[in-house]
């Protein structure tokens, strides 16, 4: 659904506005086919754009995240839905597959506190092959997630920007826009993730030298670690904030994989890195608060259930009551991350576009075109 904009100082109305009377321009406009009161009606459906074509501030920014639900509503929950949805199924197929062995040795333990599964479960190996089941599922989830959200972000900021800018991507290329820019998307997310974990592991390395050389804990050892700590915090924020555009200008630029992280730290160089940091981290965390709203409300349903079935089973139906609880938080999670992806990726358009209206007078070449 496009979306009318007028160029500052044209004479064209938006796109989809009747013209007026070839008598003149001063001449009075014809009644609609409803009569006089059929134009205040008109005058409520008519379509706005995301955001203004100028630089945008705060509530601008925040005003387009939320604006996004009301321009194209089908197809940015309709394509979040989808994806998150397959993602979401392979994360509970790796998370209930992590989950199996501890599960049942942990039924078994309750059937038979004395027996050997009670003994198994106190080992050291059972807890090794517990440890290494959780990091595999986390390392599964983590990547799965990963890919979803870059190839939702791609094509949802393809999406806002084309609402704001005039240029509307019809609902039957998106699939189509999908496809060609997944592979591009998923490298760029998975090397800034690649990048991340560089700048704060090797910080971290760095202060855990001194305990690695002394092998006991003191002052030293303990400053240095909090520091290599910090350290790695601070240089992670710094790699997210510089590869934060990355994936608008691959939607937008069609750039490659290594031109959309180096267009980003051309976008966030100097100054401009400040703007960008602020506006993405407030916009990341209304996102991340109001998903643990809506998530939350499903956590509490599944403990409510969990602990009506351990209830009503006297504890013995302790398997059936962690498979309904999991599934529901999950359930939960991934209903609140397709609600609010658009949110997010919307947001994420306005900064690019901001940045680019800010320093490039992007808005300038739109507004000629």
């Amino acid at each position: 659904m496009s979306t009318g904009w007028t160029a500052p100082g044209s004479t064209e109305g938006p796109a989809g506005h009747e013209p007026g009377p070839a008598g003149g321009a001063g001449g009075p406009a014809p009644q609609p086919a409803g009569g006089p009161a059929a134009g205040p009606r008109r005058e409520l459906v008519q379509q706005v754009p995301l955001f203004p074509l100028r630089p945008l501030n705060l509530g601008e920014v925040l005003g387009a995240a939320v604006r996004i639900y009301r321009v194209r509503p089908k197809p940015v929950l309709g394509l979040s839905a989808a994806v998150y949805g397959i993602a979401f199924v392979l994360i509970t197929l790796a998370t209930g597959a992590g989950m199996i062995p501890l599960i049942g040795q942990m039924q078994a333990t309750l059937e038979d506190p004395t027996g050997e599964a009670a003994e198994g479960f106190e080992t050291v190996g059972s807890t090794t092959a517990e440890i290494l089941a959780t990091l595999g599922s986390s390392m599964v989830t983590m990547v799965i997630t990963m890919v979803a959200s870059a190839l939702v972000t791609v094509v949802l900021t393809r999406i806002a920007l084309g609402e704001a800018t005039g240029d509307s991507v019809p609902d039957d290329r998106l699939w189509s826009l999908l496809r060609r820019q997944a592979l591009p998307a998923v490298g760029v997310s998975l090397l800034i993730g690649v990048l991340s974990s560089v700048a704060f592991l090797l910080p971290l390395a760095v202060g855990a030298v001194p305990l690695l050389i002394i092998q006991e804990a003191g002052w030293l050892t303990i400053i240095a670690l909090l520091l290599g700590l910090l350290a790695g915090l601070l240089a992670a924020l710094w790699v997210f904030a510089r590869t934060a555009l990355s994936l608008p200008a691959l939607a937008i630029e069609g750039t490659g994989v290594l031109d959309s992280l180096r267009r980003s730290f051309q976008m966030t160089a100097g100054r401009k890195l400040w703007r960008v940091l602020g506006l993405v981290l407030l916009l990341v965390l209304i996102y991340y608060f109001a998903q643990q709203i809506v998530a939350g409300v499903f956590i509490f349903v599944a403990f409510i259930l969990y602990m009506a079935i351990l209830l009503a089973s006297s504890f013995e139906a302790f398997v059936l009551a962690m498979g309904v609880m999991t599934v529901i938080m999950m359930l939960g999670t991934y209903i609140a991350t397709f609600l609010l992806a658009p949110f997010l990726c919307s947001g994420y358009a306005a900064i690019y576009a901001d940045n680019r209206m800010r320093h490039e007078a992007w808005d300038v070449e739109l507004n000629r075109q």
